[in-house]
């Protein structure tokens, strides 16, 4: 899941990078995929956790309810 969000936020990024160069023309390229670039490192794995987080609680609560059935 971590690995899925982070290049998706890279590509998704990188896309809109290139983009906007094209609408806009005249952004420093390489620059500015290598911020996005660093963002999606950051932003990615957070947006994975984020997501992963839900998934692991029902899981959680899925198995305590197996163990425990008074207990819904």
């Amino acid at each position: 899941m971590l690995i899925g969000s982070t290049l998706g936020a890279m590509a998704a990024g990188i896309i809109a990078v290139l983009v906007y160069d094209a609408v806009a023309g005249g952004v420093n390229r390489p620059l500015v995929i290598a911020i996005v670039v660093v963002g999606a490192l950051i932003v990615g794995p957070l947006l994975g956790l984020w997501i992963e987080g839900p998934i692991e609680d029902g899981e959680a609560d899925e198995a305590a309810q197996h163990r425990a059935p008074s207990r819904r």
